[in-house]
């Protein structure tokens, strides 16, 4: 981890410690106070291009920034305006300026006009997640075979917006927005459907990392200090063993994600392979940990008063987003089955690229 991550972990966790928030299960709507202070620091642009009004800083800074705040159980839309919104936007060179965005991918009846003085868009964006804290859409439409990708940014109080909104399992507003010409700002974009789906991808796994890590961390200091025939639950071995399991379960977590964050600005071959590891490995966990959790807490845990829930919910809400296991397993399987790429080199992370091989670490025969 870099030295601007820790202090960014740092900074973060001063605004958490300032800033109550509510960590109620379904949530009643996002922290606006802790919203906002992450916005006037500057911390939801971490990653976006400095000429689209970011700080330019690495993938893996901007994600230090994201576990910290889902850590702590906090409600913001934090992955879809600063991860994917501002980030997809920023690959166009557009500043999103104030207010707060999120992000959605056009369907395939989705019908751009250019014939007027600006553009104007038709068409329907759904599972539109943060839709109702959202004052501002950005829409990446396919590419095609007549044009590049583009992205389209439209303003949610347009009269030709309507919105069918209702809410995840967390308690984030999550919707259908239908477009009735609706004008917009459209750019050219590098960025092309599975490069925003894998982008994706990578984001809700280290979100789903961070909350399986303080599933752990709870849950370890529960079994410390609840006593239970004479002795703290930890004494039992049952409950040893199935700590264990959660342990090594997050730790794994933890481990593919801080390899794909630090990858995501390698050669895109590797970039993929990291980041559908890290997907199979947080989704696949994910169910696991939070049983765990909530086994060893007991009735306590599934209270909506009790903390414990905002990180478990968060992990069964969160596990299929940007994709499930099983298709990013598919990934992996075609680079070897298909593309003929080594396991081992998958495994330990050594990519070849146009011939020259990079970096990693070495066979060895143990």
């Amino acid at each position: 981890m870099s030295d601007l991550a820790d202090e960014l972990i740092a900074a973060t966790r001063s605004m958490l410690d300032r800033i109550d928030t509510d960590t109620e299960t379904p949530a009643q709507g996002v922290s606006d106070a802790l919203w906002a202070a992450l916005v006037e620091a500057g911390f939801t642009s971490v990653d976006v291009p400095t000429e689209a009004g970011g700080h330019g800083c690495d993938t893996s800074d901007a994600i230090a920034v994201l576990s910290t705040v889902i850590g702590s159980g906090a409600l913001v839309p934090f992955i879809e305006h600063a991860m994917l919104a501002a980030w997809l936007s920023g690959t166009t060179g557009h500043d999103l300026g104030q207010g707060t965005a999120t992000i959605g991918t056009s369907d395939a009846g989705f019908v751009v006009d250019e014939s007027g003085e600006q553009p104007c868009v038709t068409g329907t964006v759904r599972d539109v997640v943060h839709v109702s804290a959202a004052s501002s859409l950005v829409i990446l439409l396919p590419e095609t075979e007549n044009s590049a990708g583009r992205v389209a940014t439209i303003s949610l109080a347009d009269d030709g917006v309507s919105i069918t909104a209702g809410s995840d399992l967390l308690g984030a507003s999550i919707g259908t927005v239908t477009l009735d010409s609706v004008p917009a700002t459209i750019a050219e974009c590098p960025v092309t459907t599975a490069d925003l789906r894998q982008r994706g991808a990578l984001v809700y796994a280290a979100a789903l990392a961070a909350a399986a890590g303080t599933v752990r961390d709870r849950t370890v200091q529960y079994a410390s200090e609840r006593v239970q025939f004479g002795r703290p639950l930890t004494k039992f071995q049952a409950i040893q063993q199935r700590l264990a399991s959660m342990a090594a379960s997050t730790t794994m977590m933890e481990i593919a994600c801080r390899r794909a964050a630090a990858g995501a600005s390698s050669d895109r071959r590797s970039a993929r392979s990291a980041t559908a590891a890290a997907k199979v490995v947080t989704s696949l966990y994910s169910h696991e940990v939070a049983a765990a959790g909530h086994q060893i807490h007991g009735a306590i845990g599934f209270t909506s008063e009790h903390p414990l829930g905002r990180s478990t919910t968060a992990l069964w809400a969160w596990r299929d987003r940007y994709g499930t296991e099983r298709e990013w397993a598919d990934v992996i399987a075609a680079q070897i089955l298909d593309d003929g790429s080594d396991p081992w080199d998958l495994i330990t992370a050594t990519a070849t690229t146009s011939g020259i091989e990079q970096p990693s670490t070495e066979r060895t025969s143990q």
